[in-house]
């Protein structure tokens, strides 16, 4: 089986999706960037992990997330699911392998209005930004209209899946486990 990939703007489903996926395919290996993240920023913390700009960060990390897939799934037989916006789609598709499958979840293109209003709408106690101010939300998603318009423009120029979770999201995620078969 291949290594899957999930990557994409915030909030666009891509835990959900990994987590959905996993409890039907329970062969795969779940790897959360943010963990691998976290257990490098207690580790090692002069690599700066927690700075979205580090270089160890935009250049350790990936690879060592990549490298770790391929290796598990070539020694143990046992392919992995990879979630978490750890670096460009345009990086990722520079490290996997021609096999791997890469999924890219977004918010289909929408103004920062339209996003805020839907993480409102939808927020649970579970979300890291259910208790934000709408201003709050505002200024952390300020780059994802550019950042999303960016990865379905880079999808569609590289033949990757986007996937537009913003409307229906159940149903997108069915369809994409469906034709994983």
């Amino acid at each position: 089986m291949k290594n899957i990939y999930i990557v994409g703007v915030p909030r666009a489903g891509k835990s959900t999706l990994s987590r959905m996926i996993k409890e039907r395919y329970p062969i795969y290996n779940q790897i959360s960037f943010e963990a691998v993240r976290n257990g490098f920023m207690e580790s090692q913390e002069e690599l700066d992990m927690g700075n979205r700009n580090s270089e160890a960060r935009k250049n350790i990390l990936p690879k060592h997330i990549t490298t770790f897939a391929y290796w598990n799934n070539k020694i143990l037989g046992a392919p992995s699911l990879v979630e978490g916006s750890f670096c460009s789609i345009e990086e990722l598709l520079k490290l996997v392998s021609e096999d791997d499958l890469i999924i890219c979840l977004g918010l289909g293109c929408r103004s920062i209005e339209e996003v805020v209003e839907g993480i409102k709408e939808h927020d649970s106690e579970k979300d890291y930004t259910s208790d934000w101010s709408y201003e709050q939300l505002k200024l952390h998603f300020r780059d994802t209209k550019e950042n999303d318009k960016l990865n379905y423009e880079f999808c569609l120029e590289n033949n990757i899946k986007y996937y537009d979770t913003f409307e229906n999201r159940n149903k997108v995620f069915e369809d994409i486990i469906q034709s994983l078969n």
